[in-house]
């Protein structure tokens, strides 16, 4: 600490020397002295000199650049060199200290500020499962950008969980601005376990449906919880559509203190009623176009079934209202990547949402860019629903007094023909019968339901709005 002061002071000071008794009057900061607790200044300024005029020439008579010069051209006699050495050396370290602590405190100011991260320039992450399995997501909008990690405590966290099953984030196209501002949260997309740039992706080979054999929605939330996990969230939005909705609520029941709101849209629950409302023939019956999508379907799985017999008399009739043994022979084709199969069943589920004839998918003419998607939705639809409807179900109606704790939005289409209003109606009426209170109002019983002219898409003009309003409703709730 004495040394500092000498740096302060300009000189190269040797306390030992005549030099040292020179009075000093000047006023400043100051450190104390080891000999005797006084304060020694940090600035100094000579008023008068007490010593011989021998000792004043020995102290004055250089210039300062000759006695800098001495320093690196030294002489090894020179007393004066020997006597300057180690207060130089205590000099050029602490000039070095005091230079590193600027620039680390200026890089942590440059670190340790807000950023605002677009969608377009999302970061990726990825998150071992172990057993070779991977997951990927990526996160934008607003947070905390520290030496060592992201911190995303400044707005909510938003997670979006897709649909499907078997989709991923890049088949929406960045489209997720249009509901999620990215000054307002902090947004982190999941590619779901086997799906998009998760490993080993089904995309990719459909051997890799092998891996997934034991695919779960709780599996699929306990995924979401690591991730929570990881990037210390303490808790989110959850936002879902379609079967997305279904993950997001069982999500929610699992782990109710990471879910700050419920943002929902097409209410799936992963039951038998919704399976036989689409994969059954009666369910179409006044509806021409749709009666022959059907039958389409139905088809290659009949003639599946008739190949397996091989040459005995009766092959198994499959009863078109058999909604279950139909997505059995399916699987079955898919897992052996059936490309034919693979596709009638994605485009069949494409043409009931689409109203739009350009968009209509040809059954009998696969898509080579739209395949590897194909692929994926058609195995984790047929062994998700084969699993939460019959093998271990789901059972959401009967679990949604853990939701109590969690304010819920809801935007649901009329003319959905994926996921019927009815499903809607019976979460709303059981979520009536709930206490339901939540941390972000005291007013309890906390939950808005929109039915609107839309179908499933997001992309609906009216589906999109009550999306857009009900954000909007949720960061006023959020700001009170």
């Amino acid at each position: 600490m004495m040394a500092l002061n000498y740096v302060k002071s300009g000189l190269l000071h040797n306390p030992s020397s005549a030099c040292s008794k020179h009075t000093l009057d000047r006023k400043t900061s100051s450190l104390p002295t080891a000999e005797d607790g006084e304060a020694r200044p940090l600035m100094m300024r000579h008023i008068s000199m007490a010593g011989d005029a021998a000792e004043e020439e020995r102290c004055h008579s250089s210039s300062w650049k000759k006695n800098l010069m001495s320093l690196f051209v030294p002489s090894p006699f020179d007393a004066s060199f020997q006597a300057h050495l180690p207060c130089a050396i205590v000099a050029i370290f602490c000039f070095a200290v005091f230079l590193f602590e600027l620039f680390e405190v200026e890089e942590r100011s440059s670190l340790d500020k807000v950023v605002v991260l677009p969608i377009e320039e999302a970061l990726e992450h990825t998150i071992d499962l172990g057993g070779g399995k991977e997951v990927w997501f990526r996160t934008w909008g607003t947070f905390r950008r520290n030496e060592h990690f992201l911190v995303p405590d400044v707005v909510p966290a938003l997670l979006f969980v897709h649909g499907g099953p078997g989709q991923a984030v890049a088949d929406y196209e960045n489209g997720n601005k249009r509901f999620f501002d990215s000054t307002k949260l902090f947004v982190i997309e999941v590619d779901q376990r086997g799906t998009g740039n998760s490993k080993p992706s089904v995309r990719d080979d459909y051997r890799n449906m092998e891996h997934y054999r034991d695919i779960s929605i709780d599996l699929i939330a306990q995924d979401f919880e690591e991730i929570r996990k990881y990037l210390k969230i303490d808790e989110w939005v959850v936002w879902g559509g379609s079967f997305g909705s279904t993950i997001a609520l069982n999500y929610c029941m699992l782990f109710p203190e990471s879910c700050t709101a419920l943002l929902l849209r097409g209410i799936y629950l992963d039951t038998k009623d919704e399976l036989s409302q689409v994969y059954s023939r009666r369910a179409f019956e006044d509806d021409e176009r749709k009666l022959a999508q059907f039958d389409m379907l139905y088809d290659v799985a009949q003639k599946e079934l008739e190949r397996d017999n091989g040459n005995e008399e009766e092959p198994e009739q499959l009863d078109p209202n058999d909604y279950q043994r139909l997505m059995q022979v399916y699987e079955e084709m898919i897992l052996r990547g059936d490309k034919h199969a693979i596709w009638t069943w994605h485009s069949f589920e494409n043409n009931l949402m689409e109203d739009r004839p350009e968009m209509q998918q040809d059954p009998n003419l696969i898509m080579a860019d739209k395949f590897p998607e194909a692929q994926s939705v058609a195995f984790f639809e047929t062994r998700l629903w084969l699993h939460g409807s019959f093998e271990d179900p789901s059972d959401l109606l009967a679990r949604v007094d853990q939701l109590d704790d969690i304010p819920i939005f809801i935007c649901q289409g009329v003319y959905d023909n994926v996921c019927p209003v009815q499903n809607a109606w019976s979460l709303v009426e059981a979520l009536k019968g709930v206490h339901h209170r939540h941390r972000l109002s005291d007013d309890p019983g906390f939950l808005q339901a929109y039915f609107v002219d839309a179908n499933h898409e997001d992309t609906d003009p009216v589906m999109e709005t009550c999306l857009k309003n009900i954000m909007n409703e949720f960061l006023d709730l959020y700001s009170d």
